[in-house]
């Protein structure tokens, strides 16, 4: 298995971020699980192979979601029903991990390029962080 870093940026502190998984499995599953596990600030709350319906989806006690091989169009789903609410950020993979994007109720999509596992922790903790500058 790959070794796990700790990412820290000097100066900065984090807020403590809830992370669900959704379809987090095989070899870019346990990367993923395993980067997050080395991350005192990250706590994963809901693992989920798939959701079942939507529903699943709004119930996610969650600031950030996790999403392998997410079906984008389902996330812009989603995000509609959301907008008169509040919800946490979707960071979908695809491609093993090739191609990764951040998702906001904004809506607005960051692409990401290929995901690492500093490129993993630092999205997470930096989208708690962004999130509350543009409060």
């Amino acid at each position: 298995m790959a070794e796990v870093h700790r990412v820290t940026v000097p100066g900065q502190v984090h807020a403590h971020v809830r992370v669900a998984l959704i379809g987090c499995t095989g070899l870019l599953g346990d990367i993923i699980g395993e980067t997050l596990a080395g991350q005192p600030d990250v706590d994963v709350v809901a693992e989920l192979e798939s959701p079942a319906g939507d529903q699943a989806l709004l119930d996610l006690d969650a600031d950030l979601v996790l999403w392998n091989n997410a079906d984008e169009s389902r996330v812009v789903g989603w995000f509609d029903r959301l907008a008169h609410g509040s919800g946490p950020r979707v960071l979908t993979t695809m491609g093993d991990g090739r191609h990764a994007s951040l998702w906001e109720l904004v809506p607005r999509r960051t692409e990401l390029g290929s995901l690492s596992p500093g490129t993993l922790v630092e999205t997470i903790l930096g989208s708690t962080r962004d999130a509350g500058d543009r409060l």
